[in-house]
């Protein structure tokens, strides 16, 4: 099966752990939506889309939508979602990097113009 995986958006909050939105095609028949890179205590990690809501007790529980049922689908998942997201990261930093500025040539002032005559 093959998985493709995209970056949707960045998140450049440093307070935040969501590091990157991203999607999931699997053999390009099916899409999987709101996948998140997050950052933990141990390293980065891919966390499945999800639906909250309250239990019995009043506590806000969350429950994936769409997760993979094996160790193997998650290993897989997990690395096509965290290769698009260093690869993102290096797309972005490239274009980051200051180019260096010519010297300022200079302007010329622009000639005299006709004002537009204006009809009614």
């Amino acid at each position: 099966m093959k998985i493709s995986a995209t970056i949707n958006r960045l998140v450049d909050k440093p307070d935040s752990n969501i590091k990157a939105f991203a999607s999931v095609s699997f053999d390009g028949f099916y899409a999987v939506h709101g996948i998140k890179v997050c950052e933990g205590e141990k390293g980065r990690f891919v966390s499945m889309p999800s639906t909250q809501y309250t239990d019995r007790d009043g506590n806000k529980q969350y429950q994936d939508i769409f997760h993979p049922i094996s160790k193997g689908a998650r290993n897989a998942l997990n690395q096509a979602v965290l290769n698009a997201y260093d690869l993102k990261l290096q797309q972005v930093q490239q274009t980051d990097i200051e180019v260096e500025n010519t010297p300022d040539e200079e302007m010329s002032e622009p000639e005299d113009e006709p004002e537009p005559e204006l009809s009614m």
